[in-house]
């Protein structure tokens, strides 16, 4: 298949910890026995964790952590929403941010990272240049060659996926890197989910800002590529009042332009349900 596979055809899923009781990571419950390198890799990884919770976010510094865990050098951060069915760009570190939150892409542009989210599965990708792995402007983007994707799990399924690299540069994978990946994605997941249920809504994933109904209808419209005038018709407003929420938009989500708005919105999940 175009070098791509899953952890399920090379070795068992590894658990990481469960959240019900006592911290939110820990060493994993079950699974192959790691070596000395990796097992003190995800040791740290997990400590990492439990020192930054309750307020741990997916940030770069997140990022940077699994990347010392794991042996990459760069990793993205996707959200994946099974309601609406898209991956949408969120954090990352060893890359632009900015450029990796203008990310938005149906499910069916990116199988790979659908059956891998949905699975629960990392998987691997020799090529991304072969094979129905993620749409080529993104390959060109970040000049991109082999893939690891990692599902993000908390109690409830997936909720978000990692993709690691080695900027661009080959690499293999074991079934072993496959297992501490599949770890490190649920130890994060569960830690996640504890903040979010220790801290309320002020922890785990960013808080969305509160949009007035309007700032919403105007950011839905923004997303299909509506210009003022448009969105002027669309609404029965004048183009100088929706120019006015336009503003007030992109001050509520601190963001200096329309396209960063639209990305802004669908990473935070303001988007996807017409308002």
């Amino acid at each position: 298949m175009d070098g791509t596979r899953s952890v399920s055809s090379i070795t068992p899923l590894a658990r990481a910890p469960s959240a019900r009781s006592g911290p939110p990571a820990g060493a994993p419950r079950s699974g192959p026995a790691f070596s000395d390198e990796f097992a003190w890799r995800l040791d740290r990884f997990n400590k990492f964790l439990l020192a930054a919770s309750p307020v741990v976010r997916v940030t770069a510094g997140v990022g940077r952590e699994v990347c010392r865990a794991l042996g990459f050098s760069r990793v993205a951060f996707l959200h994946a929403d099974f309601n609406v069915r898209r991956v949408r760009g969120g954090a990352g570190y060893g890359l632009d941010s900015s450029l990796l939150r203008r990310v938005s892409e149906p499910f069916e542009s990116s199988p790979w990272i659908e059956d891998c989210a949905a699975n629960g599965r990392p998987g691997f990708t020799l090529n991304v240049r072969h094979g129905p792995a993620i749409p080529m402007k993104y390959v060109e983007l970040f000049k991109l060659g082999p893939l690891l994707c990692v599902p993000v799990i908390d109690n409830t399924g997936p909720v978000a996926v990692m993709l690691l690299d080695r900027r661009g540069a080959f690499f293999g994978v074991t079934g072993e890197l496959l297992s501490a990946a599949a770890s490190v994605g649920e130890s994060l997941g569960l830690a996640l989910e504890a903040a979010r249920h220790y801290g309320g809504r002020g922890a785990g994933w960013e808080e969305a800002p509160v949009l007035s109904p309007r700032q919403r209808q105007v950011l839905t419209l923004l997303s299909r590529g509506l210009s003022n005038k448009e969105m002027a018709t669309a609404t029965g407003l004048s183009v100088f009042t929706v120019r006015d929420y336009v503003s007030s938009l992109l001050r509520c989500l601190d963001v200096g332009n329309r396209s960063a708005a639209v990305a802004r919105g669908w990473e935070l999940g303001l988007l996807g349900v017409d308002p």
